[in-house]
């Protein structure tokens, strides 16, 4: 009886004690459970707080490039805006021009970080800088020379003006001295000489009877006349006009007072500034016509005398 009542005993406790572990092992298996639920919800919250972060940080950079862009985009503008007549300094700018539209592409391509984006975009706005500067200075040294240039071409137009000036005066007295230097004709006369069978001649008016006409002068004493041979050349006019001369070909003419034209008769002498008298005659060819003839002396191109007389 005793043995069956520990056997009961025994039999009646197993049950409970199993059901004790199981609820134990289940509680054990709940706590886990709750547990791991809760890491993951922490973890989930975690990895929202990341993903706004990155977002924030997303919107950070993409605002960072957008302003980076605009940096380069605006310093392009002024390096477009900077002009220089120096070729090495417009090479540069050309070349800086360039690598601004090389990072421009980079940050399209989104292939750099902003970091060096901004290191680069600051280097060339230095560079640019410099270039101000540089254009600056050349174009205040331009503004100089053009200043100079301007006193200079004043200057050399007052001193042309100057020369003009004397030029006229040297050419004036140069006028005056030539003028001076003529030779002068006293005691010009022209008459008609008839001449007798013995050769001698006698003065006379009536034209039929006149054989020659004696043209006489004394040149004046001029210190200011180069000396030395000179050519006396006279002309006589008859009065229809007509020069009376032996030929009319270029032999028979001369230069005066800038045209080119006949001589009826013509005397070398050696002037050595001294007076000289001259007696020059035209021997008749025709009968002379009657009225009043016109006769022109002439030395070194210009007329030196003039007279008149008339055959009857």
């Amino acid at each position: 009886m005793e043995k069956q009542t520990e056997t009961q005993k025994i039999t009646s406790t197993t049950p409970e004690n199993k059901g004790n572990k199981t609820n134990k092992l289940l509680v054990v298996v709940i706590v886990l459970l709750l547990g791991f639920c809760g890491f993951l919800i922490w973890q989930n919250l975690e990895l929202q707080k990341s993903i706004e972060s990155g977002e924030v940080q997303i919107v950070e950079v993409s605002g960072e490039r957008d302003q980076v862009r605009a940096e380069l985009e605006d310093m392009l503008a002024q390096y477009n805006a900077l002009e220089t007549t120096n070729e090495e300094i417009s090479a540069e700018l050309e070349a800086e021009k360039s690598k601004i539209e090389d990072l421009l592409k980079k940050l399209k391509g989104k292939d750099w970080t902003i970091h060096k984006l901004k290191k680069e975009t600051e280097t060339l706005r230095t560079i640019m800088k410099g270039f101000v500067v540089q254009i600056d200075s050349l174009n205040t040294a331009n503004q100089e020379l053009k200043a100079e240039n301007t006193v200079v071409r004043n200057e050399l137009s007052s001193e042309k003006s100057k020369t003009e000036n004397l030029s006229k005066e040297n050419e004036g007295l140069s006028n005056k001295v030539t003028i001076a230097s003529y030779l002068k004709t006293v005691g010009l006369t022209s008459y008609g000489v008839r001449v007798r069978s013995d050769n001698t001649g006698k003065e006379n008016d009536r034209a039929k009877k006149v054989d020659k006409i004696r043209t006489s002068f004394t040149i004046q004493k001029n210190e200011i006349t180069p000396p030395g041979n000179k050519t006396i050349y006279v002309r006589i006019l008859t009065p229809d006009g007509k020069v009376l001369s032996e030929k009319t070909d270029d032999s028979n003419k001369f230069d005066f007072n800038g045209i080119r034209g006949l001589y009826s008769s013509k005397k070398d002498i050696n002037y050595q500034n001294k007076e000289i008298e001259l007696t020059i005659d035209w021997v008749k060819t025709e009968e002379f016509p009657v009225g009043e003839y016109n006769v022109e002396v002439y030395a070194d191109g210009v007329d030196i005398g003039k007279t008149k007389f008339t055959l009857k």
